[in-house]
């Protein structure tokens, strides 16, 4: 038996979801959060086999909840459903280690199909959305591959950092520097790498395999 949590600000949508799945012999939808925060809780709580996941939740958003529950709760398989079909929501959501993408005008048998494949292991991207991704890092690629080679080491590392989710905080410890100088420094790396966040650094990592 497969268990999940459903995770939607949705009332509606939470219900009709419970609903479907529970009509699945194989599926057991064992709770439901109207938020981010309440999300996490359940799967510390309840050690879900998988979530499904909305990101434009109150609180805290689906981004932020998926990797809460990554760290806290490896096991749980973590599938993002909503309607954002942006670029961003998707790179970010991948980021955060979820392992599944889709919408939510997918079909009943699409649904519960997807649950049980990401349960068994499987990625599981709708086909608008891989459309998405592969328009994203063809437009981003190019010029910044042949950056790659002009970074220095401790470019290198601080991309990686970046890459890996770790706050300023964190990688001042690990690097043995103030605060405040990895903030210079990662200022200085946007302006090299022509950026103006942490998620588009994590993009350039994925893309050049400095991960």
């Amino acid at each position: 038996m497969i268990s999940v949590v459903i995770a939607d600000d949705q009332i509606l949508l939470r219900d009709s979801l419970k609903f479907i799945l529970d009509n699945d012999a194989e599926i057991r939808v064992v709770g439901t959060a109207g938020n981010g925060r309440e999300a996490v809780d359940l799967c510390v709580r309840l050690q879900p086999d998988v979530i499904l996941m909305d990101i434009g939740m109150p609180e805290l958003d689906g981004v932020g909840a998926t990797k809460a529950v990554k760290e806290q709760c490896p096991r749980t398989k973590v599938i993002i459903l909503t309607t954002f079909e942006d670029p961003d929501s998707i790179i970010e959501a991948f980021l955060s280690h979820a392992d599944g993408y889709i919408v939510k005008n997918i079909s009943h048998t699409d649904l519960v199909l997807t649950v049980k494949c990401v349960f068994g292991g499987l990625t599981v991207i709708d086909d608008s959305v891989r459309c998405i991704i592969i328009d994203k890092f063809k437009r981003l690629s190019g010029c910044r591959a042949e950056m790659r080679e002009t970074l220095s080491d401790k470019e290198l590392e601080l991309i990686r950092l970046i890459a890996a989710g770790k706050n300023n905080r964190e990688i001042a410890a690990l690097l043995s520097y103030s605060e405040g100088t990895i903030k210079n420094h990662v200022s200085k790396l946007y302006d090299r790498l022509g950026v103006s966040d942490r998620m588009q650094i994590a993009i350039f990592a994925l893309e050049n395999g400095i991960m």
